[in-house]
């Protein structure tokens, strides 16, 4: 986390006003690459399906098939989209003429990044599945590392910066793609691709992640759609205020995903088994435990935004410190709610659990357009996008109670409550308190960060750890 926010500044300074122009086209790609997340979740769920089965030729079946789904939907987004995007950007891209080449060059090489991204996911979930987090903890921190050296390499270059930027990236990408297909070769030699098809697993694959489309279609929308919303509204700059609000929540939540990561495997196993109650159990602890580890990061952020930001990047755009905040807090609501949507996806009865909640979330941009055309400021976006995101938590709840037996009562007992305890704790003496640190710069917002968590860390284990885990987590100190 600490590398990428630090690859960031060196991306944001090398290449200055033309940020915005790439964080822009890199929301027209993501927006042509929807269907990865929904593959990503699709595969996940089935390969880690079949573990817990213990069939061996259920897993080479799985994972071939999904293989040769993320191939051939890669190559018609590439093909579609490429067109798509090539119209879009020259009809309706709010970017500077002289820069509309660099645009689409961007657009064109970004598109065969992601497509080598897709095709990596089957090697990916395979590795999560598996649980051989120390594997996946490598690759990633190979991935990050070689990000910041291309943000290094940028300023050897005087001409354009954009468009290296983005082929080194596509570089970076093929190589990860690289190392997940030699370490899953070696590391799994039970799993291999069998070019045979299987009717029964592909239509239970493709009718999973038909489904699963329209959650993450939602997802795209919130977040790339309300990048292409702005763009119409204020143009590259608040495009560029977005891309860093952007990556400071990436960041934050690529924190919490790391321990879901952990966790998410085991929910889908105790599904298999029919172990509901250790299931339930995990979804519950995961929820509740995303938002204490969160908290190390939220509250100095929320607390010292400004001063962070003036710290990171020295001058930042306009609207930075309100979008950062704002989904800041999206992202809380995300935390608590991931652990739902595996077990949703765990049970693979997710037709009306998708037509619901993604159909709340898709009310996202309708909402957010209707309030910007009354003349709200650019911050109305992720204001409308928290409404939604909480409305679509309380429906996730409804509809969990009946397809893993999931209890409304104990999520508000042994989550909600616990981490509203702890939030009051942590946020109310140190807002009363705030007039002495606000004024903070330089490495005195370092120092007052770690002790703004340090108050976090006794606020979590006296309100937010039960008596069990207060227990193993002093053991633990003792044995180090």
């Amino acid at each position: 986390m600490a590398v990428y926010l630090y690859t960031t500044r060196l991306v944001i300074k090398a290449l200055e006003e033309d940020y915005g122009i790439y964080d822009v086209v890199g929301s027209v790609v993501l927006a042509m690459m929807f269907l990865n997340n929904s593959m990503l979740n699709c595969t996940q769920r089935f390969i880690t399906y079949a573990l817990a089965e213990g069939d061996k030729d259920k897993l080479n079946a799985v994972f071939s098939h999904s293989l040769i789904i993320h191939i051939a939907f890669g190559l018609v987004i590439v093909l579609v989209g490429g067109l798509l995007g090539t119209w879009y950007i020259h009809e309706f891209m709010n970017v500077p003429q002289d820069k509309l080449y660099d645009a689409l060059f961007v657009f064109y090489v970004s598109l065969a990044s992601g497509f080598v991204t897709m095709v990596s996911v089957p090697y990916n979930a395979l590795i999560i599945a598996k649980e051989h987090m120390g594997a996946f903890a490598a690759i990633t921190i190979v991935d990050v590392l070689l990000k910041l050296l291309v943000a290094l390499s940028l300023f050897y270059f005087n001409d354009d910066r954009l468009r290296m930027y983005a082929l080194l990236l596509f570089t970076a990408s093929l190589v990860v793609r690289v190392i997940y297909g030699v370490y899953c070769r070696i590391a799994y030699k039970e799993v291999r691709f069998v070019m045979k098809l299987d009717r029964k697993v592909l239509k239970s694959m493709l009718g999973f992640l038909g489904w699963n489309t329209i959650g993450n279609t939602a997802v795209m929308c919130n977040t790339q759609g309300l990048n292409l919303l702005l763009n119409m509204v204020g143009g590259t700059l608040l495009n560029a205020a977005r891309g860093v609000a952007f990556q400071v929540q990436t960041a934050t939540v690529s924190f919490i995903n790391s321990f879901q990561t952990a966790i998410n495997p085991q929910i889908t196993k105790n599904y298999a088994t029919g172990n509901l109650e250790k299931m339930n159990s995990l979804v519950l602890t995961s929820s509740r435990v995303s938002f204490l580890l969160m908290l190390f990061l939220i509250v100095p952020l929320l607390l010292l935004t400004d001063n962070i930001l003036a710290l990171w990047l020295t001058e930042h755009y306009p609207y930075t410190v309100d979008f950062v905040r704002l989904l800041i807090v999206v992202s809380i609501v995300d935390a608590i709610s991931n652990p739902l949507m595996v077990g949703a996806s765990a049970t693979g009865k997710i037709k009306k659990y998708q037509l619901l909640v993604g159909g709340c979330m898709l009310c996202t941009i309708p909402i957010a357009y209707v309030v910007l055309e009354m003349g709200a400021s650019p911050t109305s976006v992720f204001w409308s996008l928290l409404a939604t995101t909480i409305i679509a938590q309380i429906v996730r709840m409804w509809l969990c109670r009946n397809l893993f037996n999931f209890s409304i009562p104990d999520f508000c007992s042994k989550v909600l409550l616990p981490i509203l305890k702890v939030a009051v704790a942590c946020f109310v003496p140190l807002l009363l308190l705030r007039p002495y640190y606000a004024d903070c710069s330089g490495l005195n917002v370092i120092f007052v960060s770690i002790v703004l968590d340090i108050w976090v860390a006794a606020c979590v284990f006296v309100l937010g750890l039960n008596r069990n885990e207060r227990d193993f987590l002093l053991r633990k100190i003792k044995l180090k």
